[in-house]
């Protein structure tokens, strides 16, 4: 066994062959590039893309030291060395794409290698005799022999192989990395080639690199005779060594040389400045601060037998770490995110990062717990690069350190740009809150809630002994009284406790990040609700709390404690301002039962999702809906609700037009975080109700499929519309101006008649003569569907079930600002056309599905008595049957269909909402859009089109000339050979490659995007993250119950100082919303504080008081002001056109010889 570890250690750490070398002579030098790094980063070396040009070299013996002194005396091993001083030729830099070849012309390749003789650098290197390989080698053969069936070919080869670059003629090793001692540079010397390829190298005569050291860290600390002290750094060390040389003189020579090439440091550095500077002017003193963002890696590739690697990324400058991210365990394509050490800031002058030879070099490795790092490759990035980098996402090819194992595949991506102010704060305040636990949101603490024991002994109704109230029930006002009004508010009647919690809330909580309206709501109570705690008799009963949910945001009113009616206080807090960032977001209410336990979750009551599309602005809306466990799955007829909610809501629309045309981009998916499991708990059941149809469960299979079934009502839509458009009994109201002959007048009536059957009737016989109009009539069609479901559904008696017509939004989507005002629904309204409606709607939706149950029950009995029969007449097989036995062998079959089931019914639902126009902007764009569509395809001569096309087909596939095709192209395929065939098969395969590694890159950045997004808004908001639908997914809807009402909104005037406070947030708490924006360091995206436009002092002039500064000031919108200015061009014009002459015509008539001058 310890045989085999030595074995396979080895295995690991001598298999490393450079793949990058460079050939080079006494004389002169040819080259090809080298690795992005010509040492390892931890060396002080930065040895970079060099031609070596010239190098002076001494045989000299490196005795054993006993703390640093050499002992004269005692026996030497053979510690025989040479040591070289090198003169190279610095090359430029890796580009940054870092993917290949760059090619150049030869204008730019002379310029490149003119500059390349500027700019020199001088390495001391030390070399190690090619003889002691096998004195290294030869143990591990040994052991290996020891140990039966092992793959001992496969050692020797890795061990004592020659290796020799196909593609070059020689190779040169130009360092090594591993450990520090002498003894373990095995390799180094591991390395080995045969003895054809050993001579051919020169100036080393086959000896193999050791250390290779900047000259500028190269010390000479004393001289005695022919021994010689020196010191150097390497991989952050100082090391010290006394070299032995063969005479005096020679010592002297090297000492000579290299005191000669320190003097020259000053003039080299100043050549490759100006090279690397390339033209860039810095300033005196100049700093740069670089936000650094180390994205992801690809294809990262392994240094373990049968595991991925651990990879992390070590950046290093000047040979000195400025940083490490973490390592993301057992992975080929990792993600480095914000908590994973991704982004760090690096201040550096600009001066020495011009001066730097190989700038930032960023290496991969292999973590590895109680060993060294595998190195898995690495690459640089030059100071021009970093200099002009701008934010964007950049990949780099990974490729082997000097002395590393070439893996030959990886790359990681990176995002480089000048830190802001705002990123250094961020990364400031991110590394002080590292180790701080996070601060919960202030809209998640909830107060007012009591314990069992203070429930059962408070007092919560008595009667009053004195006052207006004497005699009568009064009950204690929770979760406190009015802070101004204490004494009179601690205790009120019912009455009143009503008359208060229907009044105007004083403070607002202004939450969100959208900018297309605002949403006002105020929770007024909730009624029947059941009660969640034991000890009801005594007192304890639920101690309730509203949760709501809209888009990225969450808030929570106040517990109301012990009570099953709840009524919220417009002092406490329970009026929210959410903005809004989608049209089809919907407001997630839920109701639960407190519990202050810190180790249980609060209970759950019901919900409700408020549809906000169909309402208007400027109306006040005073809605109670039924509290249900969730709208996912079953229906809900004869399901009991768990109590009501009431709120009073009202919508605050910038722009209708905005509004609309917001819709034209797809939603993004939108994500709430929390700190606490418990929050989370909360915030999930409010979205989606206390079911889990992600989970497996044939439950959840049989909801959806019952879900399938329910569509077919579709079918009795479609059977009462049909009917009715063949009979003619359909009927559409229009109103239209009749003139009364006696009285002269006209008089507006409202006449109904079948217009969808006129219509229907004159498309068919226009289709029959004319058939060049059957693809306009498809498309329109489309949009006649839709305006005759809209039709439909404003004919429903319930006003709450009503949607916005299409009409509603064409001029909306003309005029930017819809013309029909708020809307005036009283309580109760056609509650009685309501219910007759329902009645007879469900009682025809019950005798269909009975009639379908009746027909499904006869085929079953008709199935079963033919399999029967069959069954009597025996199926053939003759075969034994085994009884079989598993655990739950559903699942493995039935998930995957419990998944495609649900993505089947998110379509559904999304169609169905389209069509009876749940999503009324996606109905009314699909449907605008089928209309336009109809009308250019119209003058379209669709005859003409498919003749000459079919023409042109028949012409150019069927003529004679296919032989010509067939001569210069067809019977050339057929006689390539198989290598021309190979090599366009080939290029197809290449062309589908690079689609399909295009594809991968995408697919990857969003991951990456994604990933990175999710980690930060865990750090910034919490660790648990809930999914907020904004497209509607429901099963069901939430209606208003007919008791809500809806009434315009008419705000009072107020002075300009009262409305300008108003405007800027007076008496309201502003809180950002979790809509992150940007890349690298996403920001929140934050709503403007005020609502007055830049320069003006108020929005709402409208609501100025008469007499008010500014009271004559109107905010025009953009259109308005361009119609307005377009106006007067036009007038402008045509008074030109037509004036001046008329005007010339006047004066030549009244003075002919002046006007004869005009």
């Amino acid at each position: 066994h310890i045989a085999y570890n030595i074995i396979v250690i080895y295995w690991n750490r001598l298999g490393n062959i450079p793949s990058r070398t460079v050939k080079a002579s006494m004389a002169s030098a040819s080259s090809t590039r080298s690795t992005p790094s010509s040492s390892h980063p931890d060396d002080s070396i930065a040895g970079a893309n060099t031609i070596l040009k010239s190098a002076d070299v001494w045989e000299v013996t490196v005795p054993v030291t006993v703390k640093g002194r050499y002992i004269p005396g005692i026996r030497q091993p053979n510690h025989r060395r040479r040591i070289s001083i090198e003169i190279h030729s610095l090359l430029p830099s890796f580009e940054d794409d870092s993917m290949g070849p760059v090619s150049s012309s030869p204008a730019e390749e002379k310029k490149s290698a003119r500059k390349s003789e500027e700019s020199e650098i001088c390495y001391v290197r030390f070399l190690y005799p090619p003889g002691s390989m096998e004195s290294i080698a030869g143990p591990l053969l040994k052991e290996a022999e020891k140990i039966e069936g092992f793959a001992d070919a496969v050692i020797k080869k890795r061990l004592l192989s020659p290796f020799k670059d196909e593609k070059k003629e020689t190779t040169l090793q130009h360092g090594a990395r591993k450990n520090n001692d002498e003894g373990s540079s095995v390799e180094s010397m591991l390395q080995s080639m045969d003895e054809s390829n050993k001579k051919e190298l020169l100036p080393f005569d086959g000896w193999f690199p050791r250390y290779k050291i900047s000259i500028r860290e190269f010390q000479i600390e004393g001289q005695k005779k022919k021994e010689l002290n020196v010191s150097f750094f390497h991989k952050g060390r100082k090391k010290e060594k006394v070299l032995l040389f063969e005479t005096e003189s020679g010592a002297k020579e090297f000492c000579a040389i290299i005191e000669k090439n320190k003097k020259m440091q000053d003039i080299r550095s100043k050549r490759r400045l100006g090279n690397a500077l390339g033209g860039i002017k810095l300033e005196s003193g100049e700093e740069l601060t670089f936000l650094i963002d180390i994205c992801s890696g690809t294809d990262i590739p392994r240094s373990d037998i049968g595991k991925n690697s651990d990879p992390m990324v070590s950046v290093w400058f000047n040979g000195v770490k400025i940083h490490q991210t973490d390592y993301i365990p057992n992975t080929e394509d990792p993600i480095w995110t914000l908590r994973r050490s991704s982004l760090f800031l690096w201040k550096v002058p600009a001066i020495d990062l011009f001066k730097s030879e190989d700038c930032l070099i960023f290496e991969v490795e292999d973590f590895d717990l109680g060993s060294s790092s595998t190195s898995l490759g690495a690459f640089n990035v030059s100071a021009k690069t970093l200099y002009h980098w701008n934010g964007e996402r950049r990949e780099f090819a990974l490729k082997s350190l000097l002395g590393e194992k070439d893996f030959g595949k990886g790359k990681v991506a990176l995002r480089v740009r000048r830190a802001t102010e705002d990123d250094i704060d961020f990364m400031e305040k991110y590394e002080r809150s590292k180790n701080k636990k996070r601060e919960g949101s202030t809209l998640l603490q909830l107060k007012g809630g009591k314990g069992t024991i203070a429930s059962v002994t408070t007092v919560y109704k008595k009667k009053a002994k004195e006052g207006p109230d004497q005699g009568k029930e009064i009950y204690l006002v929770r979760p406190g009284p009015d802070p101004k009004r204490k004494d009179s508010t601690t205790w009120l009647t019912k009455e009143k406790i009503e008359e208060e919690s229907i009044a105007q809330s004083r403070n607002w909580i202004d939450i969100g990040s959208g900018n297309l309206g605002k949403i006002f709501l105020e929770i007024i109570g909730c009624d029947g609700l059941p009660n969640m705690d034991t000890g009801g008799a005594f007192g304890n009963k639920t101690d309730a709390f509203v949760s709501i949910v809209h888009e990225d945001c969450m808030a929570r009113t106040d517990v109301i404690a012990d009570t099953l009616s709840p009524r919220f206080m417009p002092w406490s807090q329970r009026a929210f301002i959410f903005n809004m960032m989608r049209t089809s977001s919907q407001l997630f209410l839920a109701v639960f039962d407190s519990d202050s336990n810190p180790f249980s979750q609060h209970d759950f009551i019901g919900r409700v999702s408020v549809d906000l599309s169909n309402f208007r602005n400027n109306t006040v809306y005073i809605l109670i809906y039924n509290l249900y466990k969730t709208a996912k799955c079953e229906p809900r007829r004869g399901a009991a609700p768990l109590g009501s909610i009431k709120i009073r809501l009202r919508l605050e629309l910038e722009d209708e037009r905005t509004l609309l045309l917001s819709n034209f981009e797809l939603p993004a998916s939108v994500y709430v975080n929390v700190e606490s499991k418990k929050d989370f708990n909360v915030i999930h059941k409010t979205v989606v109700g206390n079911v889990d149809l992600k989970r497996y469960g044939l439950g959840n299979i049989n909801s959806y499929v019952n879900e399938l079934w329910s569509y077919l009502v579709v079918y009795y839509f479609l059977e009462d519309a049909f009917v009715s458009l063949l009979l003619w009994r359909g009927r559409s109201n229009l109103t239209l101006p009749v003139p009364l002959i006696p009285s002269f007048t006209v008089q507006w009536k409202h006449l109904t008649f079948p217009l969808h059957s006129i219509a229907a009737f004159l498309i068919a016989i226009s289709v029959v003569e004319n058939p060049d109009l059957l693809p306009s009539v498809s498309f329109g069609c489309i949009g006649w569907l839709l305006v005759a479901t809209s039709e439909k559904r404003s004919k429903n008696p319930n006003p709450w079930i009503r949607s916005k017509s299409f009409g509603y939004f064409l001029l909306s989507l003309i005029l930017g600002k819809h013309t029909t005002g708020p809307q005036s629904i009283e309580p109760n309204e056609n509650v009685d056309a309501i219910e007759a409606n329902s009645t007879s709607w469900m009682k025809r939706v019950k005798d269909a599905e009975e009639k379908a149950n009746q027909r499904a029950i006869e085929y079953a009995k008709e199935q079963e008595e033919y399999w029967s029969e069959i069954e009597s007449l025996g199926d053939g097989d003759i075969s034994t049957k085994a009884g079989l036995f598993t655990i739950d062998p559903t699942r493995v079959y039935l998930y995957p269909v419990q998944e495609w089931l649900g993505i089947i019914c998110d379509i559904l639902r999304v169609v169905r909402n389209v069509i009876v126009w749940e999503e009324p902007h996606y109905s009314f764009i699909i449907a605008f859009g089928s209309f336009i569509l109809a009308f250019v395809l119209y003058f379209l001569p669709w005859g003409y089109l498919i003749k000459w096309t079919l023409r042109v087909v028949a012409w150019v596939i069927f003529g004679p000339w296919m032989m010509l095709a067939d001569k210069f192209y067809f019977s050339k395929l057929e006689s390539e050979t198989d290598e021309q065939k190979m090599e366009r098969e080939g290029n197809l395969r290449l062309a589908r490659r690079k689609q399909l590694e295009n594809q991968l890159l995408e697919a990857q950045i969003r991951r990456e995007k994604a990933e990175k997004l999710k980690d930060f808004k865990q750090f910034m908001f919490g660790q648990f993250v809930s999914k907020v639908n904004i497209t509607k997914l429901d099963r069901s809807f939430d209606i208003p119950l007919p008791e809500s009402s809806a009434t315009p909104y008419t705000p009072k005037s107020l002075s300009l100082g009262e409305l300008a406070m108003e405007e800027a947030g007076y008496r309201r708490t502003r809180i950002n919303g979790q809509q992150l924006v940007g890349d690298m360091i996403p920001t929140l995206f934050e709503t403007p504080s005020t609502e007055a436009p830049l320069g003006k002092a108020t929005k709402k002039t409208a609501l100025l008081k008469g007499g008010s500064p500014g009271v004559q000031i109107g905010n025009d919108s953009y259109v308005a002001a361009a119609i307005k200015v377009g106006s007067i061009v036009l007038s402008a014009g045509a008074v030109t056109w037509f004036g001046i002459p008329l005007l010339v015509y006047f004066v030549g008539f009244l003075f002919p010889g002046n006007g004869q001058k005009l």
